[in-house]
């Protein structure tokens, strides 16, 4: 009997001892999940990030043919052109919306529409984006709760948004620039979506397959950069072939923690002096993690090369 009970003892204290680890694990699993998922996401659907180039002619002042010269244009130079548009940067967003690090925005085949009559094509053009804000969650709170004798505070977090614009809203063709983006985001009930929480991060870095910082040395990059002079700028009209992705999530706990209103919350480290320049990524990268870990947070990096599968680069 005195062996028996030792055994079971042993047995006993095993047993704790694993459902304890396996506890623990399953709780840092499911503390990220959301932020795998989007992660997942992001990397799904930019990987059909299109721009349907094609060739035309341009004159000698790199002007394409249009309706007000049509009667006096002579072709000069062949180019390659889109009415489409792939634009990754620090500052897209104008407005009342302001980014944390960077975002990114363009056109693919998703086939997303509020229409019931386009609802079986599969392939029509969406525009998308995504980038992280930090706001409270008060225009996305059932409407009840606002009728509580003692309604809870808001809760400020950052949050990785998803732009996601129908196929019949689309005003990517109307403009030149990238204001389709401020005009989306300005619409009555914009095409938003939460998609995860408490991403303090989202690095998006466009580079060629053999050198991280030639495409966008500060992370700018806009497939409608004008052409004046001189041979067609490399990035004019074509996609990226691969796009870094870089999320960096805390976990809900460590961030309730530091939760302080509407004020940013200290995590030890400043967004003016990381993630400004692509050649700086690993050593901005060591910046945020040794803060994180200074101040005792729970985090998690998350890290990609994305292919763009209709990227067809031409120097």
């Amino acid at each position: 009997m005195v062996v028996l009970s030792s055994i079971l003892m042993v047995c006993m204290g095993l047993l704790n001892t694993t459902g304890k680890a396996w506890k623990a694990s399953s709780e840092k699993i499911d503390e990220f999940q959301s932020a795998r998922r989007a992660f997942e996401r992001i990397s799904r659907t930019l990987s059909q990030a299109t721009l349907n180039t094609y060739y035309d002619y341009y004159d000698s002042s790199r002007t394409r043919r249009q309706p007000s010269n049509a009667a006096t244009f002579v072709p000069d130079v062949y180019g390659r052109q889109s009415e489409l548009q792939f634009i990754s940067g620090k500052n897209l967003l104008t407005g009342a919306r302001t980014q944390v690090t960077h975002s990114v925005f363009f056109a693919a085949p998703l086939g997303y529409t509020q229409t019931a009559d386009y609802s079986e094509m599969a392939k029509l053009l969406d525009a998308m984006g995504f980038f992280v804000e930090f706001d409270s969650d008060e225009t996305s709170r059932p409407g009840f709760l606002a009728q509580l004798p003692s309604p809870p505070a808001p809760r400020w977090r950052y949050r990785l948004l998803e732009f996601r614009q129908p196929t019949e809203n689309l005003s990517i063709y109307k403009v030149s620039d990238h204001s389709w983006i401020s005009t989306g985001l300005a619409a009555a009930t914009p095409p938003v979506y939460v998609i995860a929480e408490n991403i303090i991060a989202c690095v998006i870095l466009p580079k060629l397959a053999e050198d991280a910082t030639t495409l966008a040395p500060d992370y700018e990059y806009d497939s409608r950069t004008p052409w004046t002079s001189g041979t067609q700028p490399a990035t004019m009209h074509q996609l990226p072939p691969i796009v870094q992705v870089v999320l960096i999530a805390v976990s809900e706990g460590s961030m309730a923690r530091l939760q302080n209103g509407s004020a940013l919350p200290d995590l030890g480290f400043s967004y003016a002096e990381v993630f400004q320049t692509a050649a700086n990524l690993e050593a901005d990268l060591t910046t945020v993690t040794d803060a994180l870990e200074r101040k005792r947070l729970h985090y998690r990096v998350f890290r990609a090369d994305v292919a763009l599968r209709e990227a067809r680069w031409n120097p």
